[in-house]
């Protein structure tokens, strides 16, 4: 190869890295795995409840609080037939005290989602794709676990915005905003 090819080859290597490479910095970081009990389990079904409080704010800066109060929770495990990252998906559901509004936070690999059914449209950042390496910037998780329930702790640090489907057709956008807590405690023991 020519030495100016060498060169072209590596220019363009650069700049694809610093285009591509940036898109996910503003709203990803690295993951390092969920330390969840319920991690290496393939398939099931969980119940609990939620807490806390979540703090949104629409297209127009007008802010929308959902409160969970001991309200409805689930577990879900979904076996991944490829096992590709992992053994399977868990996706956390909750509802809000008054049942209108339901979110969903969901762990892959060491990847996660948050989405959230607001107004009759689904919102959501999701970073389980190709390599399920990344999760979420501003969104911390941990978990605590008792004989009986394990605890998910979400905590937002920064603003994250959440967007409706591509194929909807108006691109819209909401944001989850800092000190908004969630908290599922969910039950051990597999619902029938």
């Amino acid at each position: 190869m020519t030495q100016s090819r060498i060169l072209l080859a590596s220019l363009i290597v650069f700049v694809s890295l610093q285009c591509f490479g940036q898109q996910y910095s503003e709203f990803a970081i690295d993951g390092n795995g969920f330390g969840s009990v319920f991690q290496d389990l393939e398939s099931g079904n969980f119940s609990g409840t939620a807490n806390g409080i979540l703090i949104l704010e629409d297209s127009e800066n007008k802010e929308s609080l959902l409160d969970f109060q001991g309200s409805y929770a689930k577990l879900e495990i979904e076996k991944d037939e490829h096992e590709v990252y992992d053994l399977s998906y868990k996706k956390y559901i909750g509802k809000t005290t008054s049942g209108k509004t339901e979110i969903n936070y969901q762990t892959y690999g060491s990847a996660n989602s948050f989405g959230i059914e607001f107004k009759g449209e689904f919102y959501e950042l999701s970073l389980i794709d190709g390599a399920c390496d990344l999760i979420i910037n501003g969104l911390e998780y941990s978990y605590e676990s008792e004989k009986s329930t394990e605890y998910l702790i979400l905590r937002v640090t920064k603003e994250i915005e959440l967007k409706n489907s591509y194929k909807s057709q108006v691109r819209k956008s909401i944001k989850l905003m800092p000190n908004s807590t969630l908290i599922f405690a969910i039950k051990r023991k597999k619902q029938l």
